[in-house]
């Protein structure tokens, strides 16, 4: 039987230096028909330059609409049997695309994911990260937990940092929409609505991923983390009233109490990292709850422009 190919997607933007230690590493596991693409999301340093001189295909984009966006633009242009989605902090480690490879091949599978692990560093905000390990698989076994609260329960998922989609699936549910953040959320819990395949999982961890050094930046991004929860759970939901089902699009008291259950349960050294990026995390949630009269339903993105 024929290994099916892999085209590993990367949106970047102003991420020249960090791209010898990701690039690097996926080219040595590359096999024929497999490729590499940077999506460089109009960058202003030398990032193109530099994945080329790698040897990665790249897509430039000369206007940033968002990493999903740039994703959507590579994976519409691909021919390859699994698209697996990455980021610019990812550094892979060996056999990570031999296992995308084997789990896709399991019957009924059309998303794949392998542990993650995140490095520490020298600052304090490395440090928090690195507590967190917020792309390490949950224990118990499976994939990322959904959304504590949806109504009705969603599948489970994984961030784009490792996400391989089968392409036909991608297709046939149109591929990421448009929104900042839970792009990834939203198309695992696509698929998985539409019968179009389940999530596979490899528990060896066969990535890690470099985190933000500062604690502005940090915290920037559990913001932006919360802002989307709150737009993902409001989008679903009312995807739920559209068909007709009764659900409310705000958090329950039992609900927030299952979520505050849920995180009590992390060691004591996690829960710190987790108190304290835990406000940016409200804090953009419930910013985007009282400014969600400006929300809008999401819609498939239109690369033809």
């Amino acid at each position: 039987m024929v290994d099916q190919t892999i085209e590993v997607i990367i949106p970047v933007r102003d991420m020249g230096d960090h791209l010898p230690r990701l690039l690097q590493p996926l080219l040595d596991q590359l096999s024929d028909g497999d490729r590499v693409t940077v999506v460089d999301d109009a960058s202003g340093d030398d990032t193109a330059a530099v994945a080329r001189s790698l040897g990665a295909n790249v897509v430039t984009l000369t206007k940033s609409r968002g990493p999903y966006y740039a994703r959507q633009v590579a994976a519409s242009r691909s021919d390859a049997d699994i698209l697996l989605f990455v980021d610019g902090r990812c550094r892979p480690l060996p056999g990570l695309l031999d296992a995308h490879r084997a789990l896709q091949a399991q019957p009924g599978v059309a998303l794949s994911c392998t542990n993650v692990r995140t490095i520490s560093g020298p600052t304090v905000a490395a440090k928090m990260a690195a507590k967190m390990q917020p792309f390490m698989l949950p224990r118990s076994g499976g994939a990322m937990k959904a959304v504590v609260g949806m109504v009705p329960p969603r599948p489970d998922y994984y961030p784009t940092c490792n996400l391989g989609i089968n392409r036909i699936a991608f297709e046939k549910v149109d591929g990421f929409r448009a929104m900042r953040g839970g792009g990834d959320l939203d198309i695992c819990w696509r698929i998985q609505d539409q019968s179009l395949g389940t999530i596979a999982t490899d528990t060896r961890v066969l990535m890690e991923w470099e985190p933000r050094t500062a604690i502005r930046d940090l915290g920037s991004q559990w913001k932006r983390y919360g802002n989307s929860n709150a737009y993902i759970r409001w989008a679903h939901r009312n995807e739920c009233i559209s068909k007709g089902a009764r659900v409310s699009t705000r958090l329950s008291p039992a609900e927030a109490w299952t979520t505050l259950r849920a995180e009590l349960r992390r060691p004591p050294s996690e829960l710190a990292a987790t108190a304290i990026l835990g406000i940016a995390f409200q804090y953009g949630y419930f910013a985007a709850q009282l400014k969600r009269k400006e929300f809008e339903m999401p819609v498939h993105f239109d690369v033809s422009q």
